[in-house]
């Protein structure tokens, strides 16, 4: 029988060579093997072929790079130990593994339904009633808490409901300080401007798991003032960027 034409390995026919064939022709299907296996797997160049796995526990693969589909815990892993060192796991995603990337899956927004009042000279917690979505689940009791290790994005604002003549603050907290913060000043010409004003802070917060980021309001008017309601200009917002 003559020898098959092959390129790759899937196009190599498996009854070959028959039990017809001249020993001869062995020679010729060894060296098609050989090509055949050179052109399907062309980057493993003076290195261990890294391959993926399919398997409920451990493979013993002591390849730097393998990847292993963990079908008991539907996770997707990769060897990161040295070439030739025992294995060490890492997880790539959770749940289904390609599915739950944080970064497209950590995501909120909260604003108020009702107004606030702030105590003068005191920092307090600017309180959301309402969530307008919370991808991730992340978001409770107007406290954002990271999931996972990464690099978050949050954008907050209130809006003042009183007029009133004191320099005002805002601030995004992480865990229990303030991490960025900024203020408005009133005075002109030596006395307070009575107005009401919005403030408005973002900022990018490389946060650890179980981290928490809260907004924050502060005020120097001796009656303290009321936070609005408005829905549009008293918000709390953020996801994760990586």
């Amino acid at each position: 029988m003559a020898l098959e034409s092959a390129t790759y390995i899937n196009q190599l026919v498996d009854t070959n060579p028959t039990g017809s064939d001249s020993i001869s022709q062995g020679d010729d299907h060894i060296r098609l093997i050989k090509k055949v296996v050179q052109d399907s797997l062309p980057d493993v160049v003076g290195q261990a072929a890294a391959t993926i796995i399919t398997a409920g526990s451990a493979p013993t693969s002591n390849v730097r790079g393998t990847i292993w589909y963990d079908t008991g815990n539907d996770t997707l892993k990769i060897n990161i130990a040295t070439t030739g060192a025992t294995a060490s796991w890492v997880e790539i995603g959770s749940a289904a593994p390609w599915s739950t990337n944080p970064a497209s899956s950590c995501m909120f927004r909260a604003n108020k339904s009702g107004t606030q009042v702030l105590s003068s000279d005191s920092w307090d917690q600017i309180t959301m009633e309402t969530e307008v979505f919370d991808l991730g689940s992340d978001f409770a009791s107007s406290t954002f808490t990271a999931p996972a290790a990464g690099k978050y994005y949050f954008n907050a604002a209130f809006r003042t409901s009183t007029t009133h003549n004191s320099d005002d603050d805002i601030a995004i907290y992480k865990n229990a300080s303030a991490y960025a913060m900024h203020s408005t000043f009133r005075q002109a010409d030596g006395s307070y401007v009575v107005t009401s004003s919005t403030l408005q802070i973002s900022c990018i917060m490389d946060m650890a798991a179980s981290d928490t980021a809260k907004m924050y309001g502060h005020t120097e008017d001796s009656g303290g003032f009321t936070v609005g309601d408005s829905t549009v200009a008293t918000f709390f917002e953020g996801y994760r960027i990586v």
